[in-house]
């Protein structure tokens, strides 16, 4: 009977609903009933959906996107980091010691001071004096507080309050990683510091939860709704227990999936009794924050990178694993079910997967599409991507990474650097793969733009050759990445699909990539209810 009829909880009207479900047409409308997506039409199709009780917004020619997802973020370092000094832009020393100064005079007693290291730009070689500032010069910028400028990857500076505090992380440094007199940090001390920071107790919870409240907030302002976590080494559990915590808080708004990271350099036996033992195993966990993946960190970044014989002869000495144990990981994923997922940045780390999986595979074990994934694959072949595909092994993307360090990529790997984040290659081989951030800049349209443009930091060409489609580019941080995680009911705006989504002024798919940074959302939904909204 009509009168039985059920209302939605809401309707939105009149804009643009862009559903990145090939199966959904365009429509103008959108209906929401318990956190999901009921119906997708016309205002006039959709109208007699809405009854007493329903919210309506009428969106005047807006567009409605689904929220994004990050599917390599650390949030718990970017609610650090989203607060800390860019200098990026710094020119000198006096500019550099001038925002030092201007951040203590509003800091809180004790706290620390610290720069984004992550930024491009951010440089001794860019500063007048080419190199960074001094403890002295610190100590009278900062007075009493802690001063870390981290630069990465490898060079820090040190005022006196911070190195007393970090008394214990520097005992045991030789010359050549830590002097005292200039305060300077060099070498692989600079991360055991720089990741130091960020553990607790160095900041008490009722901050950490701040940061994060923060961060969350900032974050809705990009548009991103869920976030996959990959986890600071051997750091799952209080990961946990501080999403847990603010979850529980409504101070964050964010879906987050946290993998559990084995820290490559303890004894693996140790560090999988240590996961085997955690809080929580993967899928564990509720539609707020989930357990997700067991991540392995198979070769370093640019330096570090385990790269082809042909490329780079004896490279294998960058393997963070052996075989046998990258097997016994994948294995027991492939037994209990659980997602694997694997750092790789060169095309030996890639080959060692995609062996590895086939080596099991014929051994009997099973994995589903997607189960295992790589991250990061800078150096992926159409070969390994043909691999990747017989296989099942799902693929995520940072495109700020190789837009932030364009110089340190092109330093190390040289020409080979030319031959990097294949994206174009990837679409065309027909290949599905996810985006993230896992740098600075955080937010997907940044990403999204970069993969587009091709533009690196300093304007330099990361080879056009490569470039996504606008649609292709957004489709990384909605649909692909749903995909990527085994949420089909994430990424996209479709009957039974999670409501998360973002309401936008200007459609970004009809403007320009190159501004696409400077886009805001009027609004930012997640499971139907409103948490973001400008009141501009």
């Amino acid at each position: 009977m009509e009168g039985d009829r059920v209302s939605v909880d809401w309707l939105l009207t009149g804009g643009e609903i862009v559903s990145f479900d090939p199966a959904t047409p365009a429509s103008s409308a959108l209906a929401v009933t318990a956190g999901r997506v009921v119906a997708l039409g016309s205002d006039d199709e959709l109208a007699p959906l809405a009854g007493p009780g329903t919210r309506r917004t009428r969106l005047g020619g807006a567009a409605v996107l689904p929220g994004f997802c990050d599917t390599h973020m650390h949030l718990e370092k970017v609610s650090h980091e989203l607060s800390m000094l860019a200098l990026g832009d710094a020119r000198d020393i006096a500019d550099v010691c001038e925002r030092v100064r201007e951040r203590a005079a509003d800091a809180a007693p004790g706290a620390w001071i610290r720069c984004l290291g992550d930024a491009g730009g951010w440089h001794e070689s860019n500063l007048a004096e080419g190199r960074l500032p001094t403890r002295a010069e610190l100590d009278a910028a900062a007075g009493d507080h802690p001063v870390f400028l981290y630069r990465r990857p490898d060079h820090g500076a040190l005022n006196t309050a911070a190195a007393t505090a970090l008394a214990g992380l520097l005992a045991d440094a030789g010359d050549g990683e830590w002097q005292p007199d200039t305060g300077h940090l060099y070498g692989p001390r600079v991360r055991l510091v720089n990741d130091a920071l960020y553990r607790p107790g160095v900041h008490e919870r009722e901050q950490q939860l701040d940061l994060l409240a923060r961060a969350s907030r900032r974050l809705l302002e990009m548009g991103v709704t869920t976030v996959v976590d990959p986890g600071l080494p051997a750091g799952f559990d209080a990961a946990w227990q501080l999403y847990r915590a603010a979850a529980d808080r409504d101070v964050l708004a964010q879906r987050v999936l946290l993998m559990n990271r084995f820290d490559w350099r303890g004894e693996f036996d140790a560090e999988l009794n240590r996961v085997l033992h955690s809080t929580a195993l993967p899928g564990d966990g509720d539609d707020r924050l989930r357990a997700w993946a067991l991540k392995l960190v198979l070769d370093g970044e640019f330096t570090g990178a385990w790269l082809r014989p042909a490329e780079e002869p004896g490279s294998d000495r960058n393997a963070r694993y052996s075989p046998g144990e990258l097997r016994t990981v994948l294995r027991l994923c492939a037994e209990r079910g659980w997602p694997a997922c694997v750092h790789a940045m060169g095309g030996g780390a890639i080959a060692a997967v995609t062996a590895a999986v086939r080596e099991l595979r014929a051994e009997g074990a099973a994995f589903t599409p997607g189960q295992v994934s790589i991250a990061h694959a800078f150096l992926i072949t159409e070969r390994d991507l043909d691999a990747c595909a017989e296989l099942g092994i799902g693929i995520s993307v940072q495109p700020a990474l190789a837009y932030t360090y364009v110089r340190e990529m092109r330093a190390v790997w040289g020409p080979l650097a030319e031959q990097a984040v294949p994206f174009g290659t990837m679409a065309r081989h027909g290949a599905r793969f996810a985006g993230g951030s896992d740098t600075h800049p955080c937010d997907p349209l940044t990403g999204a733009a970069i993969a587009v443009t091709r533009k690196a930091w300093d304007g330099s060409s990361l080879g056009e050759h490569e470039a996504l489609t606008p649609h292709q580019a957004l489709s990384l941080y909605t649909r692909e990445a749903g995909h990527h995680i085994g949420l089909r009911d994430v990424g996209v705006l479709a009957p039974g699909a999670v409501a998360d989504f973002v309401v936008w002024p200007e459609n970004p798919l009809g403007c320009a990539p190159e501004g696409w940074p400077s886009l805001r959302p009027a609004l930012v939904a997640v499971g139907g209810r409103p948490v973001w909204m400008d009141h501009d």
